[in-house]
């Protein structure tokens, strides 16, 4: 009898094999867990995905049969080893889906910081980096270490 490997297990091997290449080259030199945005940031976030996302992520960023969750595993098994650069290009140019890229600049950094306080990733002094380059640096990790 020969072993007829499932295209699921693949997948899976695949992703194991591929993760620790995407977290080498993601690794900028900061981390979420070093404060990137503040509470202030956060709560006009709240505000702006209220308005423009939750109707398809659900008001809990649990999202849905057709959306992703925008919290714990879900997003990180997406997102981990990636930055927040990545994350924000990806929501700015595609978000929301009906109108992407209508949001300001602001709006978006407003809505990823209440993503990532709705991720418990931890507040600081300085509202999330403005310019796509700082964005860039700030890795996104599932531990401080």
């Amino acid at each position: 009898m020969k072993f007829k490997p499932h295209k699921q297990s693949l997948l899976i091997l695949l992703w194991i094999a591929v993760l620790p290449l995407g977290l080498v080259s993601a690794q900028g030199s900061n981390s979420i867990w070093e404060g990137t945005y503040t509470d202030a940031q956060a709560e006009r976030g709240a505000e702006d995905y209220a308005a423009s996302c939750a109707s398809c992520h659900a008001a809990d960023l649990r999202g849905n049969s057709s959306t992703p969750s925008l919290l714990g595993l879900s997003f990180m098994f997406v997102w981990e080893g990636r930055t927040l650069g990545e994350l924000f290009d990806q929501i700015s140019t595609e978000m929301p889906t009906d109108q992407p890229g209508s949001l300001s600049a602001q709006s978006y950094a407003a809505i990823l910081a209440f993503i990532l306080r709705s991720n418990e990733f931890p507040a600081g002094d300085t509202e999330l980096a403005s310019t796509e380059a700082a964005r860039s640096e700030i890795a996104i990790t599932s531990s401080a270490n």
